[in-house]
């Protein structure tokens, strides 16, 4: 290998790359004396896209590479260019107006993202809002670093103006709900990613064949089913009542040991899918 050293010129100056480094460690665009500043013809055969992308690439570069003194002249020069070569002069103003604009707004950050770069942030879930929940479930939830906003409840005009028909409560996948019993104070919370009616009927079914628990493994299957056989009570299959949904089956665990927390049910157990 061999290496060389890059003295600054007498005036001070030193580039470095297409970079140039001022004495008071300032920076602008440097360009070769050999540069001919000739990217693209207007009057090439090219797209539009393309063509603005000439705009853009060295606008972005002035913004990226330039200094805050040495901004205004780069600017001037990169308009001089496209001029050169043929750019209308509207075209020039409007990509590079459109580029500025994206350079110096903060934009914010999406919660993916934000996510992303600050991995050690407390997580956060949505949920709607309810009055006698909302301050005990965000006190639980925020002994395990997770942030708690709620959502609004749709308006009148939400309401009137929706266009499809929501669908019976006993088809909705992905909830939290409650099974009572007739005979005691016992109760069960649970959770299915499928239709409310379908695991309903799963417990049913169990109840009726007399097999709560897996043969195979000592599982429980279901909790509900396991308390009738042992107690001879009688559950309240019609009466069980959905807690909350949600948006997606990633929140189920963390909504339902929030409800258990909250209720404190006398029967719980791993539930079905």
């Amino acid at each position: 290998l061999r290496y060389t050293l890059e003295h600054p010129s007498s005036t001070g100056h030193l580039p470095y790359l297409d970079v140039l480094i001022h004495p008071d460690k300032s920076t602008s665009i440097y360009r070769k004396p050999t540069q001919t500043n000739l990217y693209m013809k207007y009057s090439s055969s090219s797209t539009r896209a393309t063509k603005d992308a000439v705009i853009r690439s060295l606008t972005q570069r002035a913004y990226r590479l330039c200094s805050p003194q040495h901004l205004h002249d780069e600017l001037s020069t990169v308009h001089t260019i496209c001029m050169a070569n043929g750019f209308p002069a509207s075209r020039i103003t409007a990509v590079m107006d459109n580029v500025k604009t994206k350079m110096t707004t903060t934009r914010r950050l999406s919660s993916k993202k934000f996510k992303k770069m600050n991995p050690n942030s407390n997580a956060t879930t949505s949920v709607p809002y309810h009055p006698s929940l909302a301050k005990p479930l965000r006190t639980t939830l925020r002994r395990y670093d997770v942030d708690l906003v709620f959502s609004s409840s749709p308006n009148l005009r939400a309401i009137l103006t929706q266009t499809k028909s929501s669908p019976p409560p006993s088809t909705t996948p992905n909830v939290i709900y409650q099974i009572p019993c007739l005979d005691c104070s016992a109760t069960y919370i649970g959770q299915t990613k499928r239709p409310l009616e379908k695991r309903i009927t799963e417990h049913e079914r169990c109840f009726r064949l007399r097999n709560p628990t897996d043969s195979s493994t000592g599982n429980i299957k279901s909790a509900p089913a396991l308390h009738a056989l042992d107690t001879g009570h009688s559950i309240a299959w019609n009466s069980t009542k959905i807690l909350t949904t949600a948006s997606s089956s990633q929140h189920l665990d963390l909504l339902e040991h929030a409800a258990i927390q909250t209720l404190q049910p006398t029967s719980t157990a791993p539930t079905g899918p």
